[in-house]
């Protein structure tokens, strides 16, 4: 008897500032140049709901078309995205959750929504330390884009912390340096600032 498990969703708030690159680069032939299909062009022109659970081929998809075209299949540009456009996104869908001059507090509060309001499966947890914390992802089915996502992670959490008031932050992954399509089902994050 097999075992009946949901499929793996993400929330539309992780898409929203992907379907917002997207949309803004037409001159881009999305679906000639990356794994979009049509249909997902027409989701994507038709609005992103943050609130609204989508498949998470659909996530994938989208993160690796813009990672490959925007980013250039360059970490820096992953980095980026994640300190700028999601992290601002993020803290205004979440201003609350995330409201605290306590680095330690807000990861902590970051690490409880990755596994409840961004992803239906998996989950994120912090453990604070004297100079910062670890933070680490679980996830049986493989932590999603690992090549850009961690890069992006990486720029989130920078965001976060300088947000609330940490500064010199620096992050540590070794699942970063993993082949690009492999999948893991955890990794670890070693953060530190002042």
């Amino acid at each position: 008897m097999s075992e009946n498990k949901t499929a793996p969703k993400v929330k539309g708030a992780l898409l929203v500032p992907l379907a917002m690159v997207i949309r803004d680069k037409k001159i881009i032939d999305w679906p000639g140049q990356t794994e979009l299909t049509e249909a997902d062009m027409k989701v994507i022109r038709s609005g992103i709901m943050s609130s609204t659970w989508y498949d998470l081929d659909f996530y994938e998809r989208m993160g690796w078309a813009v990672y490959k075209m925007i980013g250039h299949d360059r970490p820096e540009g992953a980095f980026q995205f994640g300190y700028g456009l999601v992290a601002e996104i993020f803290l205004r869908v979440y201003r609350g959750p995330l409201n605290s001059k306590d680095p330690r507090e807000i990861l902590s509060e970051f690490a409880r929504l990755y596994g409840t309001a961004w992803y239906n499966r998996g989950r994120g947890e912090f453990t604070p330390t004297e100079n910062g914390g670890v933070f680490r992802i679980h996830d049986e089915d493989g932590v999603p884009l690992l090549r850009a996502f961690l890069p992006m992670l990486k720029g989130i959490i920078a965001r976060l912390v300088k947000e609330s008031i940490g500064k010199n932050v620096t992050i540590e992954c070794g699942e970063e340096n993993l082949p690009e399509m492999q999948k893991v089902a955890k990794c670890t994050l070693f953060i530190s600032w002042e």
